[in-house]
């Protein structure tokens, strides 16, 4: 990793989401590639941001490559509407209400977590959603 992060012909690092994803630094990269889609958003997010340390010097893009009409394109689809969910709840922004991040329903009661099957919470989320 030191070689990587260091080395101006060191091009190409491959690596699991999972490994890469926990305590490790890649300020030598410019692109990250993301070809898994876990199911919770956070371990993409913090994957990615290895390459967002501390002495990072380049603008890094990231990329995600997801089959269209496959399983992997429902599970980045579901991955999405969690994400959207969370930053509805805790990251609220005029960009939010955005046609790009329209959902076409949320249902709460599918979770099987019984503080969301409140009624007076299932009330709250179709106000914050209506947003």
């Amino acid at each position: 990793m030191q070689q990587f992060n260091k080395s101006p012909d060191a091009r190409v690092f491959f690596g699991s989401i999972r490994a890469c994803g926990e305590g490790i630094s890649l300020v030598g990269a410019s692109r990250i590639l993301v070809l898994d889609v876990p199911l919770n958003p956070s371990v993409t997010h913090q994957a990615i941001g290895c390459a967002y340390r501390l002495g990072q010097k380049k603008k890094v893009y990231t990329y995600r490559l997801v089959a269209t009409n496959s399983p992997e394109e429902e599970d980045h689809f579901t991955c999405f509407r969690k994400e959207s969910i969370s930053k509805m709840w805790f990251e609220w922004s005029e960009y939010c209400g955005h046609q790009d991040f329209a959902i076409e329903s949320v249902d709460v009661k599918d979770c099987g977590d019984h503080f969301l099957e409140s009624s007076l919470l299932s009330e709250d989320v179709k106000a914050l959603y209506k947003r």
